[in-house]
C-alpha cells in the first residue's frame, strides 16, 4: 500500500439574510470539523459569507476568494467541505462552474449530508435548488398579497409612516400608523412642488432646515440628505415622494416585478401591466388631500408634456439664444401653435410682420399642417383688448377669487405644518434637557455633560423665542380685492400699450403671461387666441402691500380672448 500525505481541508459556510442566526456559521463549521475529523483530515483554512443570498456571487467576498484559490499553484488545501451543496451556491450556473474549476484543479468537494460530490450529485442539487427558489418565490408572493389585501404593508419602510400597534400598544406586524413629523414634511414637499418649486430647490431647502430624509436610519449607505430623485422618483412606477399613492389612502401593490440580471447579478425591476396591480383603499393612512394630490399630478403632466414635445431651456420652448432675442417684439416667444404646441415665428417687415407656426414653416406638414399667418398689427391690439375685456368679466374675477382663496388655504396649512415641526423639535430638546439635568443632579459633573447641557439650554430658549414668529396668522381675502383686481387689469393693459416703454413692457408681459395659444377657427374663418397667465403674480405686483402675506407659486388661469381675425 502506497502511503499518502494527510488531506488538507478548507471549510466554507454561509447564511442568507440578517434575519437568520449569525451562529449558523459556527454551527456549519462545527459540523464540517466533525466530518473532517472522521476522515482524518487537517483543516487549514476557513471561508464564510454572512447575510448574503446563495444566488449571488459578486457580493460574496469569501466565495470569490475560494474560487480564486482553487486553480492556484500555491493553494494549501485538497478538499472543500460544506454542510451541503446549497451552502456553496443555490444558483445552478455558479455551482456547476465551481465544480468544474475544482475538478480541473484536482480538488474534491465534500458535504456533511452527502459525502463526496460528483457531477451527477451537483447537477441534481442544482435542479432541486432551482425548483426550491422558484417555489419559495411564489409562496412569498402569495403571502405578501394576502397581507396587502387584508390592509397591511407588504414590506419595507415607507416615509411618512411608523410601525402600527394595537389598542394595548403592542406592535402589529405589517401595520402602519402615520408619523406626524414625517407627514408634515411630505405635505410640505407636495405643496412646494404644486406651487412651482423644482425638486432640486425643494431638496436643498429641506437639507438647509436639517429635516430627516427617508435614508436616515436605513441600512443602506447614504449621506442622509434629501436628493431630487428621492422627491421626483418615477411617476409611472409610483416611486418617489411625489408619486406614493399611499399618501392619499390608496395602497398599490404588485406594480413592479423584480428579477436578477444574470450578468450583473443586480436586482432589476420591470413595470407590470395595470391589470396585475392590487389596489386597496386605506383611508386611515391618508396624509394629503385629493386637491393637493391632483395639483401635483397636473403639474407633473404639464412638465412631462412640455419635455416630450420640445427639448429647450426656456419655458416657452425657446433656445437660450432665442430667449435672449425675444424682447425685440412684445409677443415674440409667447405665441404658441394650437395645433402642434410649437413656437410661432415672425416673418416680414413693417406693417406686414406676420406670425407663422415654426414647425409647419420649417419641418413641413408631416410635423404640423399649420394655418394662415397672424398679422402682428392685428394680434397685439387683440391681446391687449383681450386682457382688458376678458379679465374684467365677472366670471374671470370669480374664478380668480376662488383660486386665490384656495391658495390662502394651502398657505395656512403649510404654516401649521411648520409650527408642528417646530414644536416637535422643542419637545425633543426638552427631553434632552431633563435627562442632562438629571445626570448632573446624580453627580455627573463631567465637562462634556455640562457643555452639552448649556448648548441644549441655549438652543431650547432660542426655539421657544421663535415660536411667536411661526404661529400662522389668519390671512383673509382683502375687502377691496375686486377694486385691486380691476386696477391691476387696467394698469397692465395701459402699460403694455405704451410704445415708449415697449422693452420694459415686453419683460413684464413675459413675467406674467406664460403663453398665448393661437389656432384657426375654420367655421368662423379666423384666428382664435387664448391667453394663459399667472393672475396671482399680476395682482401681487400691482398691490404688494395688501398681498404681501401671500407666498407660494403661481395660480394659473386660462383666458380666452373670444375674438376672431
Amino acid at each position: 500500500m502506497i502511503p499518502t500525505s494527510p488531506r488538507r481541508a478548507a471549510l466554507y459556510a454561509r447564511y442568507s439574510t440578517d434575519m437568520q442566526n449569525p451562529m449558523s456559521i459556527e454551527d456549519q463549521f462545527r459540523l464540517a470539523e466533525r466530518y473532517a475529523a472522521g476522515q482524518g483530515w487537517t483543516i487549514v483554512e476557513r471561508f464564510s459569507d454572512r447575510a448574503i443570498s446563495g444566488t449571488a456571487s459578486h457580493d460574496r467576498t469569501d466565495f470569490l476568494r475560494l474560487m480564486e484559490a482553487l486553480p492556484s499553484k500555491t493553494r494549501g488545501f485538497d478538499v472543500v467541505i460544506a454542510e451541503s451543496l446549497d451552502r456553496i451556491s443555490r444558483d445552478p450556473e455558479h455551482l456547476a462552474r465551481f465544480n468544474k474549476i475544482a475538478t480541473h484543479a484536482g480538488v474534491e468537494i465534500h458535504t456533511v449530508d452527502r459525502g463526496k460530490a460528483d457531477t451527477l450529485s451537483v447537477g441534481l442539487a442544482s435542479i432541486l435548488s432551482s425548483m426550491f427558489l422558484e417555489g419559495l418565490s411564489q409562496k412569498v408572493h402569495r403571502g405578501i398579497e394576502g397581507k396587502v389585501l387584508s390592509g397591511l404593508n407588504g414590506g419595507g419602510r415607507i416615509y411618512g409612516y411608523k410601525p402600527g400597534t394595537d389598542e394595548q400598544g403592542v406592535p402589529v406586524k405589517g401595520a402602519l400608523a402615520i408619523d406626524e413629523i414625517e407627514a408634515a414634511i411630505v405635505r410640505r414637499i407636495l405643496r412646494d412642488y404644486a406651487a412651482g418649486k423644482s425638486p432640486i430647490a425643494i431638496a436643498s431647502a429641506l437639507n438647509d432646515d436639517g429635516l430627516p430624509s427617508p435614508s436616515v436610519g436605513s441600512k443602506r449607505r447614504s449621506s442622509g440628505h434629501w436628493k431630487q430623485n428621492t422627491i421626483n422618483g418615477n411617476a409611472a412606477r409610483g416611486t418617489g415622494i411625489l408619486n406614493n399613492e399611499l399618501y392619499v389612502g390608496r395602497r398599490v401593490w404588485n406594480r413592479l416585478s423584480y428579477r436578477k440580471d444574470p450578468v450583473t447579478e443586480k436586482r432589476v425591476s420591470t413595470l407590470n401591466p395595470e391589470s396585475a396591480w392590487q389596489v386597496v383603499e386605506v383611508p386611515d393612512l391618508r396624509i394629503v388631500s385629493d386637491e393637493l394630490w391632483d395639483a401635483v399630478k397636473a403639474r407633473q403632466a404639464a412638465q412631462s408634456k412640455r419635455t416630450v414635445k420640445i427639448e429647450s431651456t426656456d419655458r416657452n420652448h425657446l433656445s437660450t439664444a432665442q430667449a435672449l432675442r425675444r424682447r425685440k417684439y412684445l409677443l415674440s416667444g409667447l405665441l404658441q401653435c394650437g395645433r402642434c404646441g410649437g413656437r410661432m415665428t415672425v416673418a416680414g417687415t413693417g406693417k406686414y410682420k406676420t406670425y407663422y407656426c415654426a414647425n409647419a414653416k420649417e419641418k413641413g406638414g408631416s410635423v404640423c399642417e399649420g394655418f394662415r399667418g397672424l398679422r402682428e398689427s392685428i394680434a397685439l391690439p387683440l391681446v391687449l383688448s383681450g386682457l382688458r375685456a376678458d379679465l374684467m368679466k365677472p366670471e374671470a374675477y370669480v374664478a380668480f377669487r376662488d383660486r386665490f382663496r384656495k391658495h390662502l388655504t394651502q398657505s395656512q396649512g403649510a404654516a401649521e405644518d411648520t409650527l408642528h415641526l417646530h414644536d416637535a423639535r422643542v419637545r425633543e430638546l426638552e427631553t434632552k434637557h431633563r435627562n442632562l439635568v438629571l445626570a448632573v443632579e446624580n453627580g455627573n459633573y463631567a465637562s462634556a455633560i455640562i457643555e452639552r447641557l448649556n448648548a441644549v439650554d441655549t438652543e431650547l430658549k432660542e426655539m421657544k423665542g421663535k415660536r411667536a414668529d411661526i404661529v400662522p396668522s389668519t390671512v383673509e381675502l382683502p375687502e377691496n380685492l375686486p377694486d385691486l383686481y380691476r386696477e391691476m387689469v387696467g394698469d397692465l393693459a395701459a402699460s403694455l400699450s405704451d410704445e415708449v416703454v415697449a422693452g420694459r413692457a415686453a419683460d413684464e408681459l413675459h413675467e406674467l403671461v406664460d403663453r398665448i395659444v393661437v389656432d384657426w377657427d375654420a367655421e368662423a374663418n379666423g384666428h382664435r387666441l387664448a391667453i394663459e397667465g399667472n393672475l396671482l403674480e399680476m395682482l401681487r405686483k400691482s398691490a404688494p402691500r395688501e398681498l404681501g402675506a401671500v407666498h407660494g407659486g403661481a395660480i394659473f388661469a386660462e383666458v380666452g380672448c373670444g375674438s376672431r381675425i
